[in-house]
């Protein structure tokens, strides 16, 4: 029988981690439309005893049992005392007695924070992970780490700055993405200083898109740190003031450079005597009228916009350039890269862009009898219509004469002619779909996609978005493909593929659920629980049975144990998702 938590801290302990992460995931999802699965961090906590608690063991880990053997901390409480000795922070004088007085506790929870961000970096490089640390919190007589981590591969996918932005010893967070995982660490770690957290699951439970906004807000920081003028502050709010006012009618098109007050890649045209202040938001917006034409407003800092540039080279270093997109809509970019957007006041990311291997391996899985290369045409014109500034659909049919045939009432039908990238640059210049074989011969533009309507449908995204759903959901024998641009620069791939993974994984997890108990069935569920997919009926039923025998433990006083939904086979599930095995498995 399981006894009560070995690594000990206080006892709402594992009701915090649960908690938390479920936040975590609940506000990341809100972020905006990723390729292939939503991000799922994993939430951890890390606990040194501190120096004059003698009982209890040095280092604490939750969860205790799982995919982290606590083990790998233990040292960590040695290795937070030698760099507390020799901590910078003990050479610098306040000029007021409390910030004296909390001195050595904060020099000390920061080499609580440095001593397991150490572990977790290590760990990191050795299992493809990504381990995001909070400031440390008094809890029952522990420092206490928060910590998300993250698949490094998924990661890699989402828009960041292509280079840390610093001004000393300021920096700006990396992304969007990294911004909201530091408010989502700076809640927990604000939580933890609460009475015994975790005890009441509502403890983070503030508004998911007032902490976007927080984010965006902290991400805009890397403005300031451009320009070099920190007193120049809530950019976001500024910005977003600016977005959502008309002027005479229509909505906000134009853009606005944030640069260094000497920055020779930007050639001033009209200086102004008078800078406009940004917080002049009608003023300002006029101003933004007058873009165009390469033509931007020029702010080097808190004074406003002083005059009107032109950017000459995109790649500059220390530029940032927002791109105002219609009404309460804008983009930043820097270097060329679009690094966030924001609509109504809330910050997203675009959709990470479809990749050059995943889009081959997916035509070949659902067009079997592809001709050798024709991927690659099919991959240049997705290239370049990805590159455009405007939405259009890309319509790949195994059928696609035969169904210009069906559809020449609603597009309008060519000669067969191999379509190029700089010829789809003309014809998507229009509305409706392209529609080509799968050997990039385009059959028909124009076209309006017919279709049922399907559950999948999502109203949050456009027309363009369902309507290419529904064509795909209404074609036979998986016989279709769309690539949906979409006018706010999200790229879809439709029907969605799932990464392919090997078929001997699932069968070694399952037949590991077999063997497993309470203590120690969470890495095998947790691996199950992110491969539903790829189940098939018969594994399902296996693992519904297990989690069943499982769950029949009884539960401890204080335990939560979170009901786990039956795994169900998905009909979208065939042999084309497994990758092929290695040699000799």
């Amino acid at each position: 029988m399981r006894n009560t938590l070995s690594l000990f801290m206080w006892g709402y302990q594992p009701h915090f981690r649960i908690s938390m992460q479920g936040r975590a995931r609940e506000v990341l999802r809100l972020l905006g439309p990723v390729l292939d699965a939503p991000l799922q961090p994993k939430a951890l906590l890390v606990g040194v005893r501190t120096p004059e608690k003698s009982v209890g063991h040095p280092v604490c880990a939750e969860p205790e049992q799982g995919e982290w053997d606590p083990a790998i901390f233990f040292g960590c409480a040695a290795r937070a005392e030698g760099i507390y000795a020799a901590h910078p922070g003990h050479s610098i004088l306040y000029g007021d007695e409390p910030r004296m007085r909390d001195k050595p506790e904060n020099i000390r929870r920061d080499s609580v924070r440095q001593a397991v961000k150490e572990v977790t970096e290590a760990y990191d490089s050795s299992h493809g992970t990504v381990s995001f640390c909070g400031m440390a919190t008094r809890v029952g007589g522990y420092h206490v780490i928060p910590i998300l981590q993250f698949d490094r591969r998924q990661m890699a996918e989402y828009p960041r700055l292509p280079e840390p932005i610093h001004d000393g010893e300021h920096s700006a967070p990396a992304g969007l993405l990294e911004s909201t995982i530091g408010c989502l660490l700076r809640e927990a770690s604000g939580a933890l200083a609460g009475k015994d957290p975790g005890r009441f699951f509502d403890v983070m439970r503030g508004d998911p898109i007032g902490m976007l906004r927080e984010a965006g807000d902290s991400f805009c920081s890397a403005i300031a740190l451009s320009t070099g003028d920190r007193a120049l502050q809530g950019v976001f709010d500024v910005l977003n003031n600016i977005s959502s006012l008309p002027y005479e009618g229509g909505g906000a098109i134009g853009e606005l450079l944030f640069t260094p007050v000497s920055c020779h890649d930007v050639d001033v045209r009209v200086r102004l005597r008078t800078p406009v202040s940004l917080d002049n938001y009608k003023l300002a917006r006029k101003m933004i009228e007058t873009t165009g034409r390469n033509l931007s407003c020029v702010s080097t800092g808190a004074l406003g916009i002083s005059g009107l540039g032109v950017l000459q080279n995109r790649l500059a270093d220390r530029v940032i350039r927002v791109r105002f997109s219609g009404h309460y809509n804008w983009d930043m970019y820097y270097k060329d890269v679009l690094v966030m957007q924001s609509a109504f006041g809330v910050p997203r990311l675009r959709g990470v862009k479809i990749k050059e291997a995943a889009f081959c391996t997916a035509a070949r899985r659902l067009f079997h009898e592809i001709q050798e290369g024709a991927e690659q045409r099919l991959w240049a014109i997705v290239e370049a219509v990805m590159k455009q500034r405007h939405g259009t659909v890309i319509v790949v049919s195994a059928t696609a004469e035969k169904e210009a045939n069906r559809l020449k009432k609603q597009s309008i039908t060519t000669e067969p002619v191999s379509l190029t990238p700089d010829l789809v640059g003309q014809l998507s210049n229009i509305d409706g779909a392209i529609l080509l074989d799968t050997n990039a011969v385009c059959h028909a533009i124009g076209v309006i996609l017919d279709g049922m309507a399907t559950e999948r449908g999502d109203p949050s995204r456009g027309a363009r978005y369902n309507s290419a759903l529904r064509y795909v959901s209404s074609q036979p024998n998986s016989s279709t493909m769309c690539i949906v641009v979409s006018d706010d620069g999200y790229v879809d791939m439709l029907p969605p593929f799932r990464p392919q993974v090997r078929r001997s994984a699932v069968k070694k997890y399952v037949n590991l659920l077999k063997t497993r108990d309470i203590d120690n069935c969470g890495e095998s569920i947790s691996w199950l629980e992110g491969h539903r997919f790829y189940l098939n009926a018969e594994e399902c039923q296996v693992v519904n049975k297990e989690v069943r025998r499982i769950h029949r433990a009884p539960l401890e006083v204080g335990e939560i144990r979170l009901e786990i939904p039956e795994f169900l086979p998905d009909p979208d599930m065939n042999d084309t998702y497994y990758a092929e095995e290695a040699e000799g498995e």
